[in-house]
């Protein structure tokens, strides 16, 4: 269903059930889905660019948060905090297990978070594996990375671009790599960072 005008669109977000705070902004060819419209939260002074495709059953997201271009969250259950950034082209897939994204988290562009291992399992017989993830406060995902399954990213910890994250970061590391691991530790946010 195309809806032209954010206005319109946060009408019939609010007639379907859903609570939509102040100063939300729905971009051309936006669209947020859902089987539960009264379990959508969608707080004050939330921008939801343009493309932007939300079919998630509950979803939440924190005041002042920008959800970007063309990014792409479908699932079950996805809480995202207050004054979080998720970048253009940036897919969270939460089908199988829940995701949570806390306060002041950004997550750089075309970076994938998905809480399965994907379906490759069930042609060899076996099962399907599914685990939460938790991304921590303050915390900075780059640009392409992958988040798997279980994975805790910890408080102001940092991912590299590019980084496959198969184990937990704990809190202020940073982490680089395929698979990535842990490069250092962030003793204050002054300290200027490269992944060689």
């Amino acid at each position: 269903m195309y809806i032209p005008s954010s206005g319109f669109k946060k009408a019939v977000l609010k007639l379907l059930g859903a609570h939509i705070g102040k100063n939300v902004y729905f971009g051309p060819g936006s669209l947020v889905l859902s089987n539960d419209y009264n379990s959508v939260h969608i707080e004050d002074n939330v921008f939801v660019a343009p493309g932007a495709l939300i079919n998630v059953n509950k979803f939440t997201v924190g005041e002042n948060s920008h959800l970007g271009y063309q990014c792409l969250m479908v699932g079950e259950s996805l809480k995202i905090g207050s004054r979080c950034n998720i970048s253009n082209r940036t897919f969270i897939e939460c089908s199988y297990s829940p995701i949570l994204i806390e306060d002041d988290v950004t997550i750089g562009g075309c970076a994938m978070i998905s809480t399965h291992d994907g379906s490759y399992r069930q042609a060899y017989g076996l099962e399907m594996k599914a685990a939460p993830i938790k991304i921590r406060s303050n915390a900075f995902i780059g640009n392409n990375a992958i988040i798997l399954p279980g994975i805790e990213i910890g408080r102001k910890a940092i991912v590299g671009a590019g980084a496959v994250v198969t184990k937990n970061a704990v809190a202020n590391s940073v982490i680089c790599g395929v698979p990535a691991n842990k490069i250092r530790t962030m003793e204050s946010s002054n300290e200027n960072i490269t992944c060689n």
